[in-house]
């Protein structure tokens, strides 16, 4: 609705099923089912957001996952989370960084309460040595390959 695309709220649930192949109700159902997951998951006096937040490297953890609570009735209905994530994100280099969001933040969510902050930051440091490691072995392999193309290009 906020994209101009429909004049009411059943409008967008038409078109949206459409889109999916789904039925209205369930449409409907799924949209505010999620919607009231959302709410009863956000803080006490919490403010409902006037516009759609996008989300994307800027934005803030908390406009991603309203972002994210609004797709996921989308979710719940049926459609694949790049098909939400295409609906809200815009570009498909957008869905894709949203979409891959989306599916971290589904696995926090379900996960349950935040693991401990040190248990957090031994996990993220182990992944930082290992991409390191990705890093180093990527960066040997490369000068292995411009040594061999130095000795084929100086042969006659």
């Amino acid at each position: 609705m906020s994209e101009g695309g429909s004049a009411s709220r059943a409008a967008a649930f038409r078109v949206v099923a459409d889109e999916m192949d789904r039925s209205v109700s369930a449409t409907s159902s799924a949209y505010y089912a999620g919607a009231r997951k959302a709410r009863d998951a956000a803080p006490e006096g919490a403010a409902e957001p006037a516009a759609r937040p996008r989300a994307g490297r800027g934005s803030s953890r908390r406009e991603a996952s309203a972002l994210y609570a609004e797709m996921l009735p989308l979710v719940e209905a049926g459609a694949t989370v790049e098909q939400a994530a295409r609906r809200f994100g815009g570009d498909e280099e957008d869905a894709e960084e949203i979409a891959a969001g989306f599916a971290r933040w589904l696995a926090r969510q379900e996960a349950g309460p935040a693991p401990d902050v040190g248990a957090r930051v031994a996990a993220l440091e182990a992944e930082v040595s290992d991409l390191r490691d990705e890093l180093a072995r990527a960066r040997e392999a490369i000068a292995r390959a411009r040594d061999a193309l130095d000795s084929v290009a100086g042969s006659p």
